[in-house]
């Protein structure tokens, strides 16, 4: 039974990786994992947002299948995870940082845990009321109430913690083991605040673009209001030099944790993505590629080397994939499939269709998310909001990567 290691950053875009083809970006770790390994280049989170898209990963479900549909959510302790899975097949399975669950069971199948969260745990303990219980200031782990709240070049509660977590990981692989190990690494960056040491800030600083022609791109009036606009020149190149900077540091950390691990299977994927000043908009919770098109790299023992791979995956796709590896029972009710056999060099499914999802009808402070779906299939993105059908939008994002020509007319067939 091989090791397998699973390391999940949070808000990692696609696009921000040397492999990928940012001509800025310096990630040598993920380029030597991807050379080492196998690229999945068209893979998308399923919800981008954390908490829904975690728990869609774990349980291989959608999260609207999962029961878990904003980061308010905790996931039903009866559901089976891929952790248990792993478990009943003899594996140890030990949780290293950051799974942003939601209420009392922390563990949700994992054996273990040998670094905490960073986020607040508990659904009925909003920050303003945990602020004043205890006297202090009313700060998120993020910065404040905008994300735009802090940026530039220094240190962070995020850098930190992804030092402690990354100490800690380290420190278990050193140790030896009788039962088979799976192991889970999870940071919080590249997540904001946007605050990257400051020699990383400073060097990106003079070097990323800043995304102006995106700024007038039209904007889907479900999403109108809903998602952070600033398309000041000044914020957005901060905003995208620090968001680079980010980036460059938890490759470090990835790679300081892939020299560490010494044999078996080694993963790495995000739990969605960033628009860093894309269309002026910040975080995640929309359809667009730098917000749900996320990386996911394999690499290890009998996984194919330097393989790139374009048909379209999800992170759905990492509970059945890792039970097969494991020899394990994949959780039941799977939305997901099992990626070994393209791993091992089989062939790929070119015609499958990819879902992500987002809102639900939640309302969170004075904003409504309608429900949407987006369906990728090979080169095309189709999007859809309930109560929105003559707004819908498909997208030929090979030859339009910036998402700007609504195709539907010329393809009613799709």
């Amino acid at each position: 039974m091989k090791d397998i290691l699973l390391f999940i950053s949070d808000q990692h875009s696609w696009l921000q990786q040397g492999y990928a083809g940012d001509p800025v970006i310096r990630t040598p770790n993920l380029d030597r994992i991807a050379s080492e390994g196998t690229a999945m280049r068209n893979a998308s989170t399923p919800y981008p947002v954390c908490v829904p898209a975690r728990m869609a990963m774990l349980t291989g479900q959608l999260a609207s299948r999962c029961g878990v549909m904003s980061n308010m959510a905790a996931l039903d302790s009866n559901r089976a995870t891929f952790a248990h899975c792993l478990n009943t097949a003899g594996y140890e399975t030990v949780l290293c940082g950051r799974m942003h669950f939601v209420g009392p069971d922390q563990r949700h199948g994992f054996s273990k845990r040998i670094a905490g969260d960073i986020t607040a745990i508990y659904h009925n303990r909003p920050n303003k009321a945990f602020a004043a219980e205890r006297g202090v200031h009313d700060k998120t782990p993020q910065g404040g109430p905008s994300c735009l709240s802090i940026i530039g070049g220094g240190n962070s509660p995020t850098l930190e913690f992804d030092r402690y977590v990354v100490e800690n990981a380290e420190q278990y692989l050193r140790g030896s083991y009788e039962k088979p190990q799976f192991l889970c690494v999870g940071t919080y960056g590249p997540h904001h605040p946007y605050v990257a040491p400051k020699e990383l800030y400073e060097y990106y600083y003079d070097k990323v673009s800043i995304p102006e022609q995106s700024f007038s791109y039209p904007e889907h009036p479900a999403i109108r209001g809903k998602i952070l606009q600033d398309t000041d020149p000044e914020v957005v190149r901060a905003v995208r030099a620090a968001y680079y900077g980010m980036v460059e540091f938890e490759d470090a950390l990835i790679g300081r944790v892939y020299d560490a691990f010494r044999e078996g299977v080694f993963v790495y994927v995000s739990d969605h993505g960033e628009h860093a000043g894309y269309r002026g908009y910040y975080g995640k919770s929309t359809f667009y590629e730098p917000s749900v098109h996320i990386p996911m790299l394999f690499a290890g023992q009998g996984i194919a080397k330097g393989r790139r791979c374009y048909g379209a995956v999800s992170l759905l796709d990492v509970a059945p994939t890792l039970c097969e590896i494991a020899g394990a029972v994949t959780p039941p009710e799977q939305d997901g499939v099992s990626l070994l056999p393209q791993l091992c060099g089989g062939e790929e499914i070119q015609d499958r269709m990819v879902i992500s999802e987002t809102g639900g009808t939640i309302r969170i402070r004075t904003k409504e998310y309608l429900y949407g779906q987006m369906v990728r299939c090979g080169r095309y993105k189709y999007v859809h909001y309930e109560g929105f059908d003559a707004e819908d939008r498909l997208f030929d994002v090979d030859q339009d990567p910036e998402e700007t020509v609504n195709v539907m007319d010329q393809h009613p067939d799709l």
